[in-house]
C-alpha cells in the first residue's frame, strides 16, 4: 500500500491532483508551495529540483518547474496562479538556467511540509482558485484511490 496515511495530511493548506500543496503565508499576500510526501516517495531519491526564474509569471496547473529522481522526471505544476517570488535554494532548488545546487535535495524528501518547499508564489487570483485546490480530506480520498 504505502503512500500517506491520515495524520500525515497536513489540514493547513491545499492540494493537487498532481501531488503539489499550496499553504497560505501567514501574511495572507504568498502562498508557499512544496511536493507531497506522496509525491516525493514516489519518486525515490531526489537528484535535481529546478523552478522557473523569481519573477516569471505563472498560471494553475501550468509547469513551473521540474523534479528529477533516481525513477523518472517530473514536472511541478503551479497549484495557484501568480508570480514566483522566492526559491528554496537551502533545500537545493535551483532557477531555471542556473547550474548550482546549493542546498541539500534529502530536504525535500525528508520534509516535503515543512523545510523542504519549492518555490514562494504572489497569488494573483487567490479568491477564485484556492477553493478550487483539493482539501486535505479530498486529498487524502485521491491518495486511497491509488494505493489500491
Amino acid at each position: 500500500m504505502g503512500g500517506e496515511t491520515l495524520e500525515e495530511v497536513p489540514r493547513d493548506r491545499r492540494y493537487t491532483k498532481t501531488h503539489e500543496w499550496a499553504k497560505l503565508e501567514e501574511d495572507g499576500a504568498k502562498v508557499r508551495v512544496g511536493l507531497t510526501k506522496h509525491a516525493v516517495e514516489q519518486l525515490g531519491d531526489l537528484t535535481y529540483v529546478e523552478v522557473k526564474p523569481i519573477g516569471t509569471e505563472v498560471k494553475k496547473g501550468e509547469e513551473m518547474g521540474l523534479v528529477e529522481s533516481n525513477k523518472a522526471v517530473d514536472h511541478i505544476y503551479a497549484p495557484i496562479s501568480g508570480k514566483i517570488v522566492e526559491i528554496n535554494s537551502d533545500a537545493g532548488v535551483i532557477e531555471e538556467g542556473g547550474t548550482e545546487i546549493t542546498g541539500e535535495l534529502e530536504i525535500v524528501s525528508e520534509d516535503p511540509y515543512g523545510n523542504g518547499w519549492i518555490a514562494v508564489l504572489e497569488p494573483s487570483n487567490l479568491k477564485e482558485e484556492w477553493d478550487t485546490l483539493l482539501s486535505p480530506e479530498d486529498y487524502e480520498k485521491l491518495l486511497s484511490g491509488e494505493s489500491h
